[in-house]
C-alpha cells in the first residue's frame, strides 16, 4: 500500500514538472537602449545638418521630471517639457529661448542666482546668453546686467563654485587660435567669470595666467587632488595651436583674488590631442576622478594616480578606439552593477572607412572596459556629435540624449532594468545657505554591504556642450553573497558639502530616487531623514508561475487519477472486509497500461507524411498570414498612378516601377538596378553612351505580399523598422512625418530621396533640359526633398483631383510626401499580394495541392536542411537579419566601399557585419537574380550556397556577372570572402543529396502565386505628368 502511493506520488510530481511556467514580468528588451524619440515626442529637433553638441537637462518647473532643451546651428533652438508619462512636448516657453538667428553650441541649466528655480545659458557663436528663470513662468534675457555675453566662439559653459563662497562660477571654453590663424574669433580667449551673488558677474579670466588661449571645446570643475576645493580641466583642440590640455590646481584665496596654479605638465594631463570632448569620474572605483577625453584618433583615459599624477592607460583599459574620430564622451552605469562605463560620440572614421558606431564600453571593474558588441541599441551610426545623461523616465536606469549631425537628437530609453535585478540609488541634493543651490562640488560616498566603495561628485557641464542631470546616480548590483536585508540597503552614505560639512547616514534604503536638502536647520535635517527613510512599499515585480500543461502532463494526470482511484476502492474493501485486493492491483495495471500507450503514442513518429509536417509547421509557426484590410479605392487610384509616373525621379525618367516592374515579377531581373540616367527595361536596361555608370548598390526587393501582417522591416538592411502603432525607425530619424500608414508607406518616403535610384546627381538636367531642382538639394534634407516633389506633383491638375478623392477630408496646403506615401504603398499592397499559390492552399487546408515531391521538400524545408531556422513565421521569414557568407560582389556600399556591411550599417555592431533581412520566400522562383547584391543567377546556386558558403564562394564564377557589374566589381578576393571570416558568420552543418536539394527546389517553386506569373493587366496606358508611363 505504502509503495502503491509512492509510485502515485511520482507520477503526479512528474506530471508537475512538464509544465511551462509563463513570466509575465519583465520582459527580455531585445537592446539594452531603445531609441524612443518618436513615441516620446522628441522630433523635429533642427532644420540643418551641422553641428548637434547643446543637450541640457534641467527640471525648470520643479514639477519632478526632468525637461531638457537643445540647440541648432541653423534655426531656432527647442526647450522640451517632460510630461511625466515618458513623452515631452515643446514647453510654452520654448520661443522665449529660441535664438533662431544664432548659431547655438552649448547650453546648461543652472541656478545661478540660488533662487530656486533653473536658469539657462546657451553659448554661441557669437554673443552668449543667459535667460534668468521667472520661477517657472517663463525665462527672461539677463545677458547685459549680467555681463557674461562673451562674443567669440563658444562651445561648453561649466558651472563651479571655485572658491566655496555658495555662488556657481562660469567658465566658457571658446574655441579660437592665438595669435592669428586667419580664422575668424582668432586671438580669443576662454573666460573665467566670477559670481558676485547679486546677479551679476565679474570676468576674472586673468587668475588662469594667460594659458587660456587655446581652441577650448570643454571644462570640468573637479576636485581631482581630494582638498575640498574645485580645480579645472580644460580639454583643447590641437587642429590649429598645439597647446595641450589644461589643469589648474585650486589654491585657495589669496594672488589678487584667487590663486590658481596650473600644473598640467607636471601632473602628466597635458596631453596634446585634439580634443574634443570629456567625461569626468572614477571609473575604478579608488576614490579620484579620472579623466576621459575624445580626439581624432586614439581617445585618452588619464587614470588619476593618486598623488597629483595621471597616467594614460586608454589602450590597456580598452578604451583608445585608434580609428575613430570622436566629439563628446561620458559616463554613465548603464547596468547598474556599480562601475562608471563609458560611452562614445563617434562622427567618422580616420580613415573615412568603416561603419562610423558609437562605441558603449562596458566597465569589467578590474580597470578594463569590454566593448559591448551588439545589441546596444546607443550605437547611432548618423555622425553622433554630442551625448547628456539623465533619467528622464524616474525609472533608475540612466537615458541617453545624443546630437546627431545628420538627423538631429535622439531619446534612447536605458531598458536594461526590464530584465536586471540590480539596485540602485539617485540622489538629488539641494544647496542652501552657505552651499550654492545646485550643490555643486558636492562630493558623495557611497559604501555597500559587501564593502565596495563608489565617489560621485556633483558636477554641472562638464560634457562637450552639453549639461547633464545634476542628479547623482548610484548602480548597486546584486551581491547574491549578501543577504536581502543588506542588499536592499546602503550601508553607509556620506555627504561632503561644499562648505567642508559632513554627513553620515547608515542602512539607507536602495532602488529610490531621493531629494535631499541642506540641513541649514532642524526643519530641513527632519526633511533629509524623511526623504533618506520613507515607508517600505511592496514590490512591483511579478512573475506569473500558473502551469502551462501539455498533452503528455495531462496523461500523466490520468494515469494517476486512476491510481488513486484504485487506492480508493483497496482502502474502501479493506475496511469493509469484504473484496479481495486484487481491486487495487487491477487498478494499477490498467493504469500502467494506459500510461504506456499515451507514452509511445506521444513518441513515436508518425507515417503519415501530412502530419509528420503539420508537427514541423507548428514549430516554425508556419501559419496562414493575416492580410491586412484594403485602403479605399481613391487612395489605391493615387498610388497607381503616383507608382508608375517619372515625374517623381529628378530627371523625370525614373519611376518607383522602374526598378519593380510587374513584367519582372515585381523586381527588375538585375543584379544590381540601373537608376536615374538608364534607359529600358530588365536585363535590357542600360545608361546611354558615355554616360557615368552607377549602381543602385542593393539588389531590388520585389514587393510581392506587402499586405500581409508582420510586414514591418523593410530594406535588405532593416533601416525602415516599425509599425503604427510603435516606433518608426528610418534614416530620417525625426525629420520623419507623422500620419504613415504602415512600414511599407516608410519606405517609399526613401528611394524618391537617393541620389543613384531616382533623386539625380548634382548638375543633371531633366530629360527636356531643364535644371533638377531636387538634385540641387543637400543630402538629408528630407523635408525640403519631401516638400519640393509634392509642389512638383501639385503642379499637375490630374493629381490635385486624384489627392482630393483619396484625401477629402485634408485641405490641398496640408497635403505632404507622406500622404503620396501612403497612397504608394495602398497600391502595393493591394495590387501584388496574393495567397493562392499551391503552398498557400496546402496551409489553407488543401492536402491534395501539394504534389509528392513537393510534400517532401516541405518536409526537408522544416526539418533536416534546417531553413526555418530563418525562414519561419508566417511569412516564411524571421525579419531578422543573417550573415551567410554571400560573396561581396558589385560596388559596394558607403564609406566602407568595396565592403556592403550590411545590418551592421545601421546598427554599428560587429555581430551585424554583412547581415542582411531574411527574406520572405513566397514567389522566390521568379524572383531572382538573389541575394542582397544578386550574386546568384540561379535560384539553385542561391540555395547550394546556402549548404556550404566557404565551398560556394570559391567556386564563385565571376563570368556569369553582367558586364556593368563586373566593371563595378573590386576583383579582390580578400573582398568577395570577407563575410566568410566575420565572426557574425552563421555556420550550417547541412549535408543534402542532390536528390534533396531537387526535392527543396520543388518546394520552392510551390510557393508561386499563379497569379503573381501575368501582371500585364497592371499597366496603365498613361499617367497624369502625360510623361512615358514607366519612364524610359
Amino acid at each position: 500500500m505504502k509503495k502503491l502511493f509512492i509510485l502515485t506520488t511520482l507520477l503526479i510530481l512528474a506530471a508537475c514538472q512538464q509544465t511551462e511556467p509563463t513570466a509575465v514580468s519583465p520582459t527580455t528588451p531585445s537592446t539594452l537602449f531603445a531609441n524612443v524619440s518618436r513615441t516620446a515626442g522628441v522630433v523635429n529637433t533642427r532644420q540643418g545638418n551641422d553641428r548637434a553638441i547643446g543637450q541640457a537637462w534641467g527640471d525648470y518647473d520643479r514639477d519632478g521630471w526632468v525637461d531638457f532643451y537643445v540647440t541648432d546651428t541653423t534655426g531656432p533652438n527647442t526647450l522640451f517639457h517632460n510630461n511625466g508619462d515618458g513623452t515631452f512636448a515643446r514647453s510654452l516657453h520654448a520661443d522665449t529661448v529660441a535664438l533662431p538667428n544664432a548659431y547655438s553650441g552649448g547650453a546648461s541649466f543652472s541656478d545661478y542666482d540660488n533662487d530656486g528655480w533653473l536658469d539657462l545659458y546657451v553659448v554661441n557663436w557669437g554673443h552668449n546668453v543667459l535667460y534668468h528663470n521667472d520661477a517657472g513662468q517663463g525665462f527672461v534675457d539677463v545677458t547685459a546686467q549680467a555681463g557674461v555675453g562673451d562674443d567669440a566662439n563658444g562651445q561648453t559653459a561649466s558651472w563651479g563654485d571655485y572658491d566655496n563662497d555658495g555662488n556657481l562660477d562660469l567658465y566658457v571654453a571658446n574655441w579660437a587660435c592665438y595669435p592669428e590663424c586667419g580664422r575668424p574669433n582668432q586671438g580669443d580667449s576662454d573666460r573665467l567669470y566670477h559670481n558676485n551673488g547679486d546677479g551679476t558677474f565679474t570676468d576674472v579670466t586673468r587668475l588662469l595666467n594667460g594659458k587660456t588661449f587655446g581652441a577650448g571645446f570643454v571644462a570640468s570643475f573637479t576636485d581631482y587632488d581630494n582638498d575640498g576645493d574645485q580645480d579645472i580641466y580644460l580639454v583643447n583642440d590641437e587642429f590649429l595651436f598645439p597647446i595641450g590640455n589644461k589643469l589648474w590646481r585650486n589654491d585657495g584665496p589669496g594672488c589678487d583674488g584667487h590663486c590658481f596654479t596650473e600644473v598640467a605638465t607636471e601632473a602628466r594631463a597635458d596631453t596634446q590631442v585634439m580634443g574634443m570632448g570629456l567625461a569626468t569620474a572614477d571609473y575604478d572605483n579608488d576614490g579620484d576622478f579620472d579623466f576621459y577625453f575624445s580626439n581624432a584618433g586614439p581617445m585618452t583615459l588619464l587614470q588619476n594616480q593618486g598623488d597629483g599624477t595621471f597616467a594614460d592607460v586608454a589602450s590597456p583599459a580598452g578604451v583608445d578606439l585608434p580609428n575613430g574620430i570622436a566629439w563628446a564622451a561620458t559616463s554613465l552605469d548603464y547596468d547598474n552593477d556599480g562601475w562608471q562605463d563609458l560611452y562614445l560620440a563617434v562622427m567618422t572614421t580616420a580613415n573615412h572607412k568603416g561603419i562610423p558606431a558609437n562605441p558603449l564600453f562596458h566597465n569589467n571593474g578590474d580597470g578594463t572596459f569590454t566593448r559591448v558588441a551588439s545589441g546596444s541599441g546607443a550605437a547611432d551610426v548618423g555622425a553622433t556629435m554630442g551625448i547628456a545623461t539623465a533619467d528622464f523616465d524616474n525609472d533608475g536606469w540612466v537615458d541617453l540624449l545624443i546630437g546627431n549631425m545628420l538627423d538631429g537628437y535622439s531619446l534612447l530609453r536605458n531598458q536594461v532594468g526590464a530584465t536586471s535585478d540590480n539596485r540602485w540609488f539617485s540622489l538629488a541634493l539641494v544647496g542652501d545657505g552657505p552651499v550654492n543651490r545646485d550643490a555643486v562640488g558636492t562630493r558623495v560616498t557611497l559604501t555597500t554591504a559587501d564593502g565596495s566603495i563608489q565617489v560621485r561628485e556633483v558636477q554641472n557641464g562638464g560634457s562637450l556642450g552639453a549639461g547633464n542631470e545634476l542628479t547623482l546616480h548610484f548602480g548597486l548590483g546584486s551581491d547574491t553573497s549578501t543577504s536581502l536585508s543588506e542588499r536592499s540597503t546602503i550601508s553607509q552614505l556620506m555627504i561632503g558639502w561644499p562648505n567642508g560639512r559632513i554627513q553620515q547616514f547608515d542602512n539607507v534604503p536602495t532602488n529610490q530616487r531621493v531629494t535631499l536638502p541642506y540641513p541649514v536647520d532642524a526643519a530641513a535635517e527632519a526633511a533629509q531623514l524623511a526623504a533618506l527613510y520613507p515607508a517600505a512599499e511592496p514590490s512591483a515585480r511579478t512573475t506569473d508561475i500558473s502551469p502551462n500543461p501539455t498533452p503528455f502532463t495531462i496523461s500523466l494526470l490520468i494515469v494517476a487519477v486512476f491510481i488513486l482511484a484504485a487506492l480508493m476502492i483497496n482502502q474502501y474493501q479493506a475496511n469493509r472486509k469484504q473484496w479481495p485486493r486484487w481491486g487495487a492491483v487491477l487498478g494499477l495495471t490498467m493504469s500502467l497500461l494506459l500510461f504506456g500507450i499515451v507514452w509511445v503514442k506521444a513518441h513515436s513518429p508518425t507515417t503519415d507524411p501530412h502530419e509528420a509536417l503539420a508537427q514541423l509547421l507548428k514549430r516554425a509557426n508556419a501559419t496562414v498570414p493575416e492580410r491586412l484590410p484594403p485602403a479605399s479605392t481613391e487612395k489605391v487610384a493615387l498610388g497607381r498612378a503616383l507608382f508608375w509616373d517619372p515625374l517623381l525621379s529628378g530627371n523625370r525618367d525614373t519611376a518607383c516601377v522602374t526598378c519593380h516592374h510587374p513584367l519582372e515579377a515585381t523586381g527588375d531581373s538585375l543584379s544590381l538596378p540601373i537608376g536615374t540616367g538608364g534607359q529600358g527595361l530588365g536585363t535590357e536596361r542600360v545608361l546611354p553612351a558615355g554616360a557615368r555608370q552607377v549602381l543602385v548598390p542593393r539588389n531590388a526587393t520585389p514587393i510581392f505580399n506587402l499586405a500581409l501582417a508582420g510586414m514591418d522591416t523593410m530594406f535588405w538592411d532593416g533601416r525602415v523598422q516599425g509599425t503604427s502603432e510603435t516606433e518608426y525607425d528610418s534614416p530620417a530619424n525625426d525629420d520623419l512625418p507623422f500620419g504613415l500608414d504602415n512600414a511599407v508607406a516608410v519606405q517609399a518616403m526613401f528611394p524618391v530621396t537617393s541620389r543613384d535610384e531616382m533623386r539625380g546627381q548634382r548638375g543633371n538636367k531633366d530629360i527636356f533640359g531643364e535644371r533638377n531642382e531636387l538634385a540641387s538639394i543637400s543630402d538629408h534634407q528630407w523635408p525640403i526633398i519631401w516638400q519640393s516633389l509634392m509642389v512638383r506633383i501639385l503642379a499637375v491638375p490630374a493629381y490635385r483631383q486624384l489627392f482630393a478623392a483619396a484625401y477629402p477630408d485634408v485641405p490641398a496646403d496640408e497635403l505632404g510626401f507622406e500622404h503620396a506615401a501612403n497612397a504608394i504603398a495602398a497600391y502595393q499592397m493591394e495590387t501584388f499580394t496574393f495567397l493562392d499559390s499551391p503552398w498557400d492552399r496546402y496551409l489553407q487546408g488543401d492536402k491534395s495541392v501539394l504534389p509528392t515531391d513537393a510534400l517532401a521538400g516541405a518536409t526537408l524545408f522544416y526539418g533536416k536542411a534546417g531553413c526555418a531556422q530563418c525562414h519561419s513565421g508566417p511569412l516564411l521569414s524571421d525579419m531578422d537579419f543573417h550573415n551567410i557568407g554571400v560573396p561581396q560582389v558589385g560596388p559596394g556600399k558607403g564609406f566602407e566601399e568595396p565592403f556592403d556591411y550590411g545590418r551592421a550599417r545601421e546598427t554599428g555592431d560587429d555581430s551585424d557585419l554583412f547581415a542582411f533581412r531574411t527574406p520572405p520566400l513566397r514567389n522566390v522562383a521568379i524572383t531572382g537574380p538573389w541575394m542582397h547584391n544578386g550574386a546568384y543567377l540561379t535560384l539553385e546556386t542561391a540555395v547550394r550556397h546556402h549548404l556550404d558558403p566557404a565551398a560556394a564562394v570559391a567556386n564563385y564564377d565571376f563570368s556569369r556577372l553582367s558586364d556593368v557589374m563586373l566593371e563595378e566589381d573590386s576583383g579582390d578576393t580578400a573582398v568577395h570572402t570577407a563575410a566568410l571570416s566575420a565572426p557574425s558568420l552563421e555556420r550550417v552543418n547541412v549535408d543534402l543529396t542532390d536528390d534533396e536539394v531537387s526535392l527543396l527546389l520543388t518546394f520552392l517553386h510551390s510557393l508561386t502565386s499563379p497569379a503573381a506569373t501575368n501582371l500585364s493587366h497592371t499597366i496603365p496606358d498613361t499617367v497624369p505628368s502625360g510623361l512615358k508611363v514607366g519612364g524610359n
